[in-house]
């Protein structure tokens, strides 16, 4: 739906594909990969794939269409395999972060993790999911669900990061998502340089600043 089909893979060093492909040539493409942290084999908790954001579309330059529900509406639902095994999974959140501390006064979301501690920091983090993804898509997550996250680019404000998260898809369950249930966060919360890109107050300044631990 968002026409996104590429190869992805696994490196003991996440800088390895940043300027290769699939076949390890070189390109300012890269190849979208997952971080060294994950157990691909295994499921983490939360598998997080990086893509380069391409001003011409491609790559993960295709997960604008994530910033409006029209655009998660045409693909809810994402195809990502393994070696070893098929898996699809229902997206539940898209949102805009930012990767250097500076640029939301002295915080950085780490959305990137590979596994919580507890269920209660999964709990929370949904919680932190839903302050700042643009819209609730309507897809419901228990404290079991895996997570997906696709993290790229984006032009927002400088080094400004577009981030899509997605939860299994569950044994049984129909790949079918109602769509019409998606609803948009009237106020998501972005980092403080989104506001000062906006000329706005940043009503969250002085909000919770979640950590993994």
């Amino acid at each position: 739906g968002v026409n996104l089909n590429l190869p992805v893979v696994q490196a003991k060093d996440d800088k390895k594909y940043l300027e290769k492909n699939f076949k390890l040539q070189s390109t300012k493409y890269g190849c979208p990969f997952v971080t060294h942290l994950n157990n691909i084999t295994e499921l983490d908790m939360n598998t997080v794939i990086f893509g380069h954001h391409m001003n011409n579309g491609t790559v993960f330059g295709t997960l604008d269409a994530y910033k409006s529900i029209d655009g998660f509406k045409k693909a809810p639902v994402i195809t990502f395999n393994t070696l070893s095994e098929d898996y699809q999974w229902k997206i539940i959140a898209a949102f805009i972060t930012n990767a250097y501390e500076e640029d939301d006064n002295g915080y950085v979301f780490k959305y990137y993790f590979t596994t919580l501690s507890t269920p209660e920091r999964y709990a929370s983090y949904l919680s932190e999911l839903s302050q700042r993804s643009l819209y609730d898509t309507g897809v419901d997550v228990l404290p079991t669900d895996k997570l997906l996250t696709l993290s790229t680019c984006c032009n927002d404000f400088d080094d400004a990061r577009l981030v899509v998260v997605a939860r299994l898809v569950r044994p049984g369950e129909s790949l079918e998502v109602d769509t019409s249930r998606a609803v948009k966060n009237e106020s998501p919360r972005f980092p403080q340089a989104y506001y000062d890109e906006e000329g706005k107050e940043n009503p969250f300044k002085n909000a919770y600043k979640w950590q993994i631990s």
